[in-house]
């Protein structure tokens, strides 16, 4: 199967790899050694955020799996409000990373190591977001292939997807144009199962377009601004389903950037704030006596 991916997409993609090799091991032996602690009656070290990723991570497993034999889970698209959530819940673990990495941090025992992990969190967001969104959308019979100005074409949900501004009127988006026709990666993947193969098709697409919700969060809104996208496609706005998806991925975003930039911008305000009320607390308290 020949599948066109932007380097952006492939880097979430890898990255999304890298974090759930790392995280999954250290999330699954430390639930381990906590049960074990408990069996011996000798408690250990409780890593509570380890043991909600640990959790969120079983449950899109099992969610996974259910969606591979159930003919019910498969239909979800049928009901909007599952599609909205179903979503978002298999970013939970990049999300928990991230604020675990931020609480360590207030408390001074980050390490390099997380500093990576939440590096890797971050930039596999979109791709854990493609995943649910092509199990959960991933079209039963496909056209062979997609006309270069309608991309969404080879996407057989037309309600929840539509082509981008940059495929409709290249002329206004030039950067968007440039990284479409040259930061593209073309291979073969060796994936011969007919049942499978819709998804496993549409995940890049789809990744290009949570990587673009992503970064319009991320930089300010700048992406946006200067036309710097990287996906064919846009949610159909109407569709209340995907664009409250949509909205409430742009919130957990916000959060991260929150969680992120916390110590470098907002901590000295914060910090400068506490003194000073400080101050005035003790110089109200010297005039009293």
């Amino acid at each position: 199967m020949t599948v066109d991916v932007s380097y952006f997409s492939l880097a979430s993609l890898i990255s999304l790899g890298l974090f759930l090799a790392i995280i999954i091991p250290r999330a699954v032996l430390h639930v381990m050694h906590v049960l074990a602690g408990l069996v011996t009656r000798k408690p250990v070290p409780v890593d509570r955020w380890l043991i909600a990723i640990a959790l969120s991570i079983l449950i899109c497993v099992g969610l996974g799996v259910a969606g591979d034999v159930s003919q019910r889970a498969r239909n979800m698209a049928s009901s909007t409000e599952a599609v909205a959530l179903s979503f978002l819940l298999f970013a939970t673990p990049a999300l928990l990373q991230v604020l675990r990495a931020f609480t360590h941090r207030r408390l001074r025992i980050i390490s390099l190591f997380s500093r990576v992990l939440v590096a890797l969190a971050v930039l596999s967001l979109p791709a854990s977001m493609a995943i649910p969104t092509a199990a959960v959308l991933q079209a039963t019979s496909v056209p062979g292939g997609a006309p270069a100005d309608n991309p969404a074409a080879a996407l057989a949900n037309a309600g929840y997807f539509t082509d981008s501004e940059p495929v409709n009127d290249p002329d206004d988006y030039p950067i968007a144009t440039f990284l479409m026709q040259n930061a593209i990666w073309t291979g073969t993947v060796p994936i011969h199962l007919t049942r499978h193969q819709h998804f496993y098709s549409e995940i890049p697409v789809y990744t290009s377009f949570w990587l673009d919700q992503t970064t319009d969060v991320l930089s300010f809104e700048a992406s946006d601004v200067f036309g710097v996208v990287v996906s064919p496609i846009t949610h159909v706005r109407a569709n209340w389903a995907i664009s409250s998806a949509v909205l409430l991925y742009k919130t957990l975003c916000a959060v991260v950037l929150l969680a992120i930039t916390f110590d470098p911008l907002l901590s000295p305000l914060v910090e400068m704030l506490r003194k000073r009320f400080r101050r005035r607390t003790i110089n109200k308290t010297a005039s009293a006596d």
